[in-house]
């Protein structure tokens, strides 16, 4: 009896130790990395059939800037897109593959140069990182679930840390508060001497400007800009918002909304203003 129980047993674990899964197998590995390589080549062979290859009908394609992509087909039709705009110089280094029984997780880093094949538009230089999830199919092969690429570089127009945007920000509200009270000396300094202002097809200098803003008769109450954006592009930016007023002359109610664009040179480590525009709305 006892040799029978034995043997049970010994059968027992040799049925677990076959239905365990197998974990980070050299083979899967090899097989994942095969796979990303095998991507990193239809990209840059411009083969967006060759890309759809290594999806399934219900993988997620979450790629930066564009709505997400589900499905082999719709992969393809998105990669098609891209590549009928550029030439693409793709690199994917992998960092790690890590595989439990039919399921894997990849991670590791990109970079691209998007050559348009349009003349005279200049190349496009991107990189980052990336995780993918890939699933074993029924024949053995690997597919992709889920890929979700993510870019370091900062968006077109911003800086990495935001230290300008916000700089700028603070010179339209101190460009505000020196407008209640007057104070030209804030304004001129950070105006430039080429400073040229456009209010509705009117335009002024600098000094022209100073002088309408000493000698406003308009009581101004408060003021505030909302809405504001900035696009910085090295040692120039644009800034972009609209200007709210409530203030009077005399007993009549002069209370203005000014949309607003302004053109921002950085000189000497500090903006100044260039160009602006203003439109009553």
């Amino acid at each position: 009896m006892k040799t029978t129980y034995a043997v049970v047993l010994c059968v027992l674990l040799l049925l677990v130790s076959a239905c365990a899964q197998k974990i980070n197998d050299p083979a899967d590995i090899a097989a994942v990395k095969q796979s990303i390589e095998d991507y990193a080549k239809a990209v840059n062979a411009g083969d967006a059939d060759g890309i759809a290859a290594l999806m399934t009908g219900k993988t997620v394609y979450a790629d930066l800037n564009v709505p997400v992509a589900v499905g082999k087909d719709a992969i393809r039709s998105l990669t098609a897109g891209y590549q009928s705009q550029f030439k693409f110089d793709f690199s994917v280094p992998v960092d790690e593959v890590r595989v439990a029984g039919d399921l894997a997780v990849a991670r590791g880093t990109w970079t691209i140069k998007l050559t348009p094949k349009t003349e005279g538009i200049a190349p496009i230089n991107d990189r980052g990182s990336w995780i993918l999830v890939l699933a074993r199919q029924n024949d053995g092969s690997w597919k992709w679930d889920w890929v979700v690429p993510n870019s370091d570089q900062p968006l077109p127009g911003s800086t990495a840390s935001g230290a300008d945007e916000q700089a700028l920000f603070q010179l339209e509200r101190d460009w505000n508060a020196a407008g209640l009270k007057k104070d030209t000396a804030v304004v001129e300094k950070f105006l430039a001497n080429d400073f040229v202002s456009n209010f509705n097809g009117r335009t002024q200098n600098k000094k022209q400007l100073l002088a309408e803003m000493r000698a406003n008769p308009a009581k101004i109450e408060s003021s505030a800009n909302s809405e504001m954006k900035a696009m910085v592009f090295g040692d120039t930016a644009v800034v972009h918002g609209l200007y709210s007023e409530k203030s009077t002359t005399g007993a009549k109610d002069t209370s203005q909304q000014l949309r607003y664009t302004e053109v921002y040179v950085k000189r000497d480590g500090r903006w100044q203003c260039v160009t602006q525009f203003l439109v009553k709305v």
